[in-house]
């Protein structure tokens, strides 16, 4: 079972590792323009068109899953990691979370809400919120659910969990082998078959893509 198990990380691994070979010209200075990118079509956006939110939260989810996420892929996880920049130092399932969405175009302090509890995460960014008690109920609400991006807390961890093009995806700073950032499916995931317990919330709401588009700071009672 062991031997299966490394198995089966070995092979998500690599097929991560296949984000970052696609991405032309891999450097932090690339990645940096790509996040100035989202900022200037955030305020183009904004200016000079009409929002029509679910064309918003498209593009978010593109952005996030093919543009700013590959970069991620090779961090390695640490518990006590708070890297700033893809692919140097280390980094933690909260800090991962609240730094990738910051890097999206979220405005508020990454520290404060990495270092929450995973509930608290969920609860402080997200609406329509429930909580599952097994990975079942979980799986069988969210296949049932649009395309969107979930903040999902678990019992000791918290990632994302990615609804693309009707496929379903747990993005995660991974604490198995110290793999770091990852997206893999929530069939499969080790992460998610440890936890007895699932909050799961709507991040991209259109509550929260106002915020985007207005450079909303959130977090004023964060402590």
């Amino acid at each position: 079972m062991r031997e299966l198990i490394k198995t089966e990380i070995m092979k998500i691994i690599c097929l991560n590792l296949l984000l970052v070979s696609s991405i032309t010209g891999f450097t932090q200075s690339n990645y940096s323009q790509e996040v100035a990118r989202i900022k200037a079509d955030r305020i183009d956006l904004k200016l000079n068109y009409s929002v029509d939110f679910d064309s918003v939260r498209s593009c978010l989810l593109y952005q996030y899953n093919s543009v700013l996420f590959p970069y991620w892929v090779g961090t390695p996880w640490d518990y006590n990691g708070y890297t700033n920049v893809p692919r140097q130092s280390t980094i933690a399932c909260g800090y991962f979370v609240s730094t990738s969405l910051q890097h999206l175009g979220f405005s508020w302090n990454r520290y404060k809400l990495a270092k929450m509890y995973s509930k608290d995460i969920v609860y402080s960014i997200c609406d329509s919120i429930y909580e599952f008690k097994t990975k079942t109920k979980l799986h069988t609400y969210v296949r049932y659910r649009p395309d969107n991006l979930y903040v999902l807390g678990l019992s000791g961890h918290v990632g994302l969990l990615l609804k693309y093009k009707g496929e379903l995806w747990f993005i995660h700073s991974d604490y198995h082998n110290t793999v770091g950032p990852i997206k893999e499916k929530i069939e499969s995931s080790q992460a998610l078959n440890e936890s007895d317990v699932f909050w799961c919330g709507t991040f991209l709401n259109n509550k929260n893509i106002t915020k985007w588009l207005n450079s909303t700071k959130y977090g004023n009672s964060w402590k």
